[in-house]
């Protein structure tokens, strides 16, 4: 994977988690299935993903 797109792939993925913990909240074993496959991503995927969706947060709390 290149870096351009491991770039696109953990923005996608931020923005789509953003969107189930907002939309899902209530839905636990959702959130652990999505939660259980971060946790199975390569530590500079992973990184890069933790990154924007923390970055989505804080954008979307303001």
């Amino acid at each position: 994977m290149t870096e351009q797109e491991a770039d696109e792939f953990t923005t996608a993925l931020s923005e789509r988690y953003a969107e189930i913990r907002k939309n899902n909240s209530h839905n636990n074993e959702l959130i652990n299935i999505w939660n259980d496959a971060i946790g199975t991503l390569p530590p500079e995927i992973k990184h890069g993903f933790e990154e924007k969706y923390n970055r989505l947060t804080r954008e979307s709390s303001s």
